[in-house]
């Protein structure tokens, strides 16, 4: 197993254009590092019954189908529910006996049919008590060890960074931007301060400092004449800034 550092990971992933390349990238990095025969990003809404998924190789239509009507019955979704407090990595082994796992719907019509029987969850902030977001990879013979475990718990703050880095809601207008006179650089740090990152957060995703962080806000502050995070993000909206 090779042993990927969070810092490692964080470079690795760090200034992709978008979220299907970050996904794209998070398989092959977390499954070369872990290693699995199918590796899958998952953003799980129980409420509406409706999940988005990005998997290695890809979903096909027929497995989403099925995902969606067993999406609940799975038993780290069960785990994660139960606990939500814990965003601690569990293996299927760790929660049910092989004999509970082979009697469920989840593994008899989804988990099954694809081959697969061992799986590894890491569960990402935030969540709700419908909402969760993670990555899961599942392995056909082997089980995930103690160390496969200890490398997912080391990696999920900063996949849980990046998670919120690379958020679908919120994107810059570069004309917009151009004109109320932002850098490059100030355009990130509005678009992780809009998607709620603290200054901490930002400086690891953009592999800068908190002080630099802080002089890009204080500039950005000023251009838009704001005082303070909330009024900035509102002011950076109303002006179409981002979107």
């Amino acid at each position: 197993m090779k042993r990927l550092t969070a810092a490692e990971l964080s470079y690795q992933l760090s200034d992709l254009p978008d979220r299907a390349a970050y996904l794209a990238a998070g398989c092959a990095t977390l499954g070369e590092a872990i290693g699995c025969d199918r590796i899958c990003w998952t953003d799980i809404d129980l409420g509406v019954r409706s999940a988005e998924l990005w998997s290695d190789p890809p979903v096909e239509r027929w497995e989403r189908q099925v995902y969606l009507e067993v999406m609940a019955e799975c038993p780290s979704v069960r785990y994660y529910r139960s606990h939500p407090g814990s965003f601690e990595p569990c293996r299927v082994s760790d929660l049910l006996s092989e004999r509970e796992w082979r009697s469920t719907r989840a593994y008899s019509e989804h988990y099954r049919p694809l081959g697969l029987f061992h799986q590894l969850s890491i569960g990402l902030p935030p969540r709700t008590a419908a909402r969760g977001t993670g990555w899961y990879l599942n392995r056909s013979d082997t089980d995930f060890t103690d160390d496969h475990v200890a490398l997912a718990r080391a990696l999920m703050p900063v996949l849980s960074l990046l998670n919120k880095v690379y958020a679908e809601s919120v994107a810059p207008c570069a004309e917009a931007c151009e004109r109320a006179g932002l850098t490059p650089r100030e355009v990130d740090v509005l678009v992780l301060l809009a998607r709620g990152l603290t200054a901490r957060q930002i400086a690891a995703g953009c592999r800068i400092g908190v002080r630099t962080v802080n002089k890009h806000l204080e500039h950005i502050y000023r251009k838009l004449g704001c005082n303070d995070r909330l009024q900035t993000v509102n002011r950076a909206r109303r002006l179409g800034l981002i979107t």
